[in-house]
């Protein structure tokens, strides 16, 4: 099996270096908004009929002819972002991501991609880059396999060098053992065996510093080189929060890959989970504060991203990564299947059924690694209990009956 895995190295370019990667990012700023343009057009006919990648690689000869600051870009970068343009618009058709969106200066970053490896070339602690020469960089590890792309980019005041290679591997496929997790706000992770990671909330933690880097700005006149430093504060401390949560999941990820051959986490639809309650003028949504406080600690806990990193990791190691549906696994008990929304309080869950104590989410981590084996039935066929056929919430719950309610009804 061949697997892709990527490399990346910090670099440090020289002053001139910097510049003119400064004027390559413009230039393929402007080849990306004209292309992009150059496709809505034909969207916007009729018989519907755009150019394709091909077609718009063969128009960039005559006008990186016209252009000469288009034409001191390598010519390998200015098609792999035509081929990118494109892949974007093939994930748009296919629904999996939103239409591109034109790039804007100081806003979207473009990357420097050669996809050709006899263009560049890695040698001691130097990368050897088209048209701009040796780049000093800290190899901290070795490449594996062969070598394939290098792509430059540069994060906030920092530059990197990511180089993709090819890894031929054979995976032992593994089955044991199975563990099931469920991921949470106040606690990051909670699997069936019992094990709790807190969820160290980087964002909560630097949200002070970040509103006082904000007004800093907000006070800066726009233009000024003093607005520019203020940006680029804000921007590390976003930086830094990005880093701590991918090394939390990073870890916790690799762990639980090395560690279990099965590994069965909820089909969540964090995309819908995340929506705005905010609602239109006409119809304008409740609670829209907190519904705003919640998605920004979803988002913050990078439950998309962690379930990529198992993905990938498993598939390395030759273990798999099984999603089941994700209804009522919090009211649901795990040793009778009883649901009822009144047995969980908070962090604790009791059954009023069956009077099962546990973790809250250790409970829910349980009921998921009990939906793993009947992921592949539909909700009425699975054999849970309480999921027969009911499909409004409020069916879900255990009708209370009053003391002054006749007991023959």
């Amino acid at each position: 099996m061949v697997i892709h895995k990527g490399f990346r190295y910090r670099i440090y370019p020289t002053a001139s270096q910097i510049a003119r990667m400064g004027q390559w990012d413009d230039a393929l700023r402007f080849l990306w908004n004209l292309a992009l343009e150059q496709r809505l057009m034909g969207l916007r006919r009729t018989d519907k009929v755009y150019p394709t990648a091909f077609d718009q690689i063969n128009e960039l000869t005559q006008l990186r002819a016209e252009l000469p600051w288009l034409a001191d870009v390598p010519r390998d970068v200015c098609e792999q972002l035509l081929i990118e343009l494109d892949k974007a618009f093939q994930r748009c058709f296919k629904r999996l991501g939103r239409l591109p969106r034109f790039k804007r200066k100081g806003r979207d970053a473009l990357s420097l991609i050669e996809s050709h490896p006899k263009m560049w070339r890695l040698s001691g602690t130097t990368i050897r880059f088209p048209k701009l020469g040796n780049l000093r960089a800290v190899i901290h590890r070795p490449l594996e396999g062969k070598p394939k792309t290098c792509t430059i980019k540069r994060d906030v005041d920092q530059w990197f060098a990511s180089i993709m290679c090819e890894i031929e591997i054979n995976p032992v496929p593994r089955t044991e053992p199975v563990v099931a997790i469920d991921r949470g706000v106040t606690n990051l992770l909670a699997d069936s065996d019992g094990r709790i990671v807190v969820n160290p909330k980087h964002l909560e933690r630097a949200s002070r510093r970040l509103a006082r880097a904000q007004r800093t700005v907000s006070r800066r006149k726009k233009g000024s080189k003093n607005r520019e430093k203020a940006k680029t504060r804000v921007m590390r401390l976003h930086r830094k929060v990005r880093r701590q949560r991918e090394h939390v999941l990073h870890v916790e990820s690799a762990r639980y890959a090395k560690s279990h051959g099965v590994v069965v986490i909820e089909d969540l639809k964090i995309m819908n989970m995340t929506r705005s309650a905010a609602g239109t003028v006409e119809d304008p949504g409740t609670n829209v504060a907190q519904k705003r406080g919640l998605n920004r600690s979803i988002l913050a806990a990078g439950w998309g991203q962690f379930a990529h990193m198992l993905d990938y990791k498993l598939e390395w190691s030759g273990g798999t990564l099984d999603k089941v549906y994700a209804a009522y696994s919090s009211q649901t008990c795990a040793v009778c299947g009883h649901i009822d929304a009144e047995s969980r309080h908070g962090e604790r869950f009791c059954c009023t059924a069956c009077g099962n104590v546990d973790h809250a989410d250790v409970n829910a981590a349980k009921v998921v690694k009990s939906r793993a084996n009947r992921s592949a039935l539909p909700v009425e066929a699975s054999g849970l209990p309480g999921l027969r056929s009911r499909k409004v919430k409020s069916q879900l719950r255990v009708p209370r009956r009053s003391s002054s309610q006749n007991s023959s009804l």
